[in-house]
């Protein structure tokens, strides 16, 4: 195991210094589509680089082997979350704008593909599909839930960092992502299959996205 958080270290270290990369190119190169490409195509080199690497090279000491990360597994418990997700966003967007509301040219962000679509699809094959896949091979349910949860919030923090959150941002994020953290991880264990969390994720970052 000491290998294991040995290698998270290095992923959080490297990521640091990529999320420092992607502010630099926004900051003097890049805006809008060509920004959200850019922040897309670094963090995507870098997590889904090592996450396809160490899935394949521990294939053997996973919980699901790489084969069978993506399947049709869609139960209902998917279907009654994101039921749930889709009616807390727009509870939250009623509540933020008390009428219906949607983002004026997303694109303009030079985030929007990035988090909508990117952060869903790369976070969960690293997290889900290698962290909590490795962690449930050695841990219960119930450690390797919390214990992922708290990995993918740590990677969190080089963004809250280097954005100059204060103190209450920082306490704010967390109080949503550690959460989020918690769901997608039982939703792996209960679906064995990486697509509904997928799917879950990329449903609740266009929600904030776009609606609230």
């Amino acid at each position: 195991m000491t290998t294991f958080y040995l290698s998270y270290g290095f992923m959080i270290v490297l990521w640091f210094f990529g999320r420092e990369l992607i502010n630099f190119i926004e900051h003097h190169y890049t805006t809008g589509l060509a920004s959200d490409l850019t922040s897309l195509a670094i963090k995507a080199v870098i997590m889904v680089g090592l996450g396809v690497y160490w899935i394949t090279k521990t294939d053997h000491q996973l919980w699901i082997t790489k084969r069978k990360l993506y399947n049709g597994n869609f139960p209902m418990v998917f279907w009654i979350v994101l039921a749930m997700f889709v009616a807390y966003l727009a509870f939250l967007m009623y509540g933020a704008h008390h009428s219906f509301y949607i983002q004026s040219d997303p694109l303009k962000s030079g985030e929007f593909i990035s988090v909508t679509v990117g952060a869903g699809l790369i976070e969960e094959l690293l997290f889900r599909g290698f962290f909590m896949n490795f962690l449930m091979k050695h841990y219960g349910i119930f450690a390797a839930n919390i214990v992922q949860a708290i990995l993918f919030q740590i990677s969190h923090f080089p963004l809250y960092y280097l954005e100059g959150l204060t103190m209450t941002g920082w306490l704010v994020n967390i109080a949503n992502v550690l959460p989020l953290g918690l769901i997608f991880g039982w939703i792996f264990y209960r679906t064995k299959n990486l697509w509904p969390g997928t799917i879950l994720h990329c449903v609740w970052d266009t929600g904030v996205t776009l609606f609230i």
